[in-house]
C-alpha cells in the first residue's frame, strides 16, 4: 500500500485538539520538554533539532480525544489494531481500519479478537482457544468462521452458530510472544493502534515500513509515541531482574509491575509535567536489583523519571544505590512531581532499588520508574 493517510482521514479517526502539554524527547544526551515538530530525518523540540538516530523515544502529548474503531485486533508481536472485524474463514482474518483500508491476514499471528472497545489486554490467566462473552460462561473451543452477524465455534456441545452481539473477545492458541526485530520502532497513535516498522520522520509526518501494511504516511497529528531500539540503549522494564526481595504487606508481596502509559483510548500525560511510555510501578518495603549491561567504557548513564504512582495516598522513601554508592535518595509526598534523572552507573554493574513507607501511611503507596533506560556510551 502506497497511499499516504491524508489529512482529511484526521477526521475520520475523531480526532479534536484540546489544551496542549509539554511533549518529551529522549536522546541518547539527555531529555527534552516542549513542542514537538517532525522534520526530514530530525526531530525539532523547544527549538532544538535532535537528528532522527539519537532518539530513543518521543511522545507527543496532543491532549487529543479520539472515536475509537469499535473492535480491536491483537497480534501476537504485540500489535493492537484498531479496526472492525470484517470477516475470518479458512484462517484468514479481515479487518478493516481508517489507517490502513481492509487487510487479510493469517489467523495463526493473531493473538485475540476484541469485539468490544476499551477491553483490557488479556489477563494471564486467561483461557487460550476460548470465547468470552459479556454475559454468560466462557465456551472453548476452536473459532471456525466469522460474518457481519454471527460466528460458529466448534465447542465440547459441537459446532455452535451464535450472534456476534454479546461477545466479547476470543482468544487464540497462539505460542509465545514474537519478539519485534531490533531494528523495529513501536508506533503509538492516538486512537490506540499500535504498529511495529521501521519509521523516518517527514515533514510535518512520519513514514512507517511495515511487514504486511506496507508503506504508511501518518500525519504527525495522529502519532502519540515513538519507541525507537538502538544498540547505545538498554531499556530497564525488558530487562530481568537479577532479584527481587518484597515483604508482604497483606497476604502475598506486591512484585514490581511494568506498566504503559498513555493507556488505550483517549491521550494523556503521566501524572505530572513529565510524561512516559513504559514505567516500573514499586511498592514499599521492596527491593529490587537489576544487573547493568556492559558499555565500551567503565560508565554509563541511567535516565529516568521518578514519582509516585496515580492517586497515591501515602509517603514513600526512595533510594537507588550502585553497590554501596547511593545515586539518589528521596522522600516523596502523594503531591510529589516526577523528577528527571540522569545518572552515572558503572558499565555491567549492579543498580538497587529500594522503596519504603514514608512518614504518612496510607494507599495507594509507591512509586514509578518511568522510561528507565541506560545508555552505554
Amino acid at each position: 500500500m502506497g497511499k499516504a493517510l491524508l489529512p482529511g482521514m484526521l477526521l475520520a479517526l475523531g480526532l479534536w485538539a484540546a489544551p496542549v502539554q509539554a511533549d518529551a524527547v529522549q536522546t541518547l544526551g539527555g531529555r527534552l520538554e516542549g513542542k514537538v515538530h517532525l522534520r526530514a530525518g530530525s526531530c525539532e523540540i523547544g527549538g532544538k533539532t535532535a537528528a532522527w538516530n539519537d532518539l530513543l523515544y518521543v511522545i507527543m502529548d496532543h491532549s487529543t480525544r479520539s472515536i475509537r474503531p469499535p473492535q480491536a485486533v491483537r497480534l501476537a508481536s504485540g500489535e493492537v489494531w484498531l479496526a472492525d472485524v470484517v470477516a475470518l474463514s479458512a484462517r484468514k482474518l479481515k479487518a478493516r481500519s481508517v489507517l490502513f483500508g481492509e487487510r487479510e491476514i493469517d489467523a495463526g499471528t493473531v493473538r485475540s479478537l476484541d469485539f468490544l472497545s476499551d477491553l483490557a489486554a488479556p489477563a494471564p490467566g486467561d483461557k487460550p482457544g476460548t470465547l468470552y462473552r459479556e454475559k454468560g460462561e466462557p465456551i472453548p473451543g476452536a473459532l471456525l468462521w466469522i460474518d457481519d452477524q454471527r460466528l460458529a465455534i466448534d465447542s465440547p456441545l459441537g459446532v455452535l452458530t451464535l450472534p456476534r452481539e454479546g461477545t466479547a473477545r476470543y482468544l487464540f492458541q497462539t505460542g509465545p510472544a514474537v519478539a519485534p526485530p531490533a531494528k523495529d520502532e513501536e508506533i503509538g497513535l492516538v486512537d490506540g493502534t499500535v504498529l511495529r516498522g521501521k519509521a523516518a520522520p517527514v515533514q510535518d509526518a512520519l513514514e512507517v515500513e511495515h511487514a504486511v501494511l506496507g508503506k504508511l504516511t501518518i500525519p504527525a497529528a495522529a502519532v502519540r509515541s515513538v519507541l525507537r531500539h538502538v544498540p547505545a540503549a538498554a531499556y530497564l522494564a525488558e530487562l530481568p531482574m537479577q532479584s527481587v526481595d518484597a515483604v508482604p504487606l497483606v497476604a502475598s508481596p506486591a512484585l514490581p509491575e511494568t506498566l504503559e502509559y498513555p493507556t488505550r483510548g483517549d491521550s494523556r500525560a503521566w501524572p505530572g509535567p513529565l510524561a512516559c511510555l513504559r514505567g516500573i510501578c514499586i511498592q514499599p518495603k521492596t527491593v529490587v536489583k537489576y544487573r547493568l549491561p556492559k558499555a565500551a567504557g567503565p560508565t554509563a548513564t541511567l535516565f529516568a523519571t521518578l514519582g509516585p504512582v496515580d492517586e497515591a495516598r501515602g509517603d514513600v522513601k526512595v533510594r537507588i544505590a550502585s553497590g554501596d554508592k547511593a545515586l539518589v535518595e528521596r522522600d516523596l509526598s502523594p503531591a510529589a512531581k516526577p523528577e528527571a534523572l540522569s545518572l552515572p552507573v558503572p558499565s555491567g554493574g549492579e543498580l538497587t532499588i529500594e522503596v519504603d513507607f514514608g512518614p504518612r501511611i496510607a494507599f495507594p503507596c509507591g512509586v514509578v520508574l518511568g522510561d528507565p533506560l541506560v545508555v552505554l556510551r
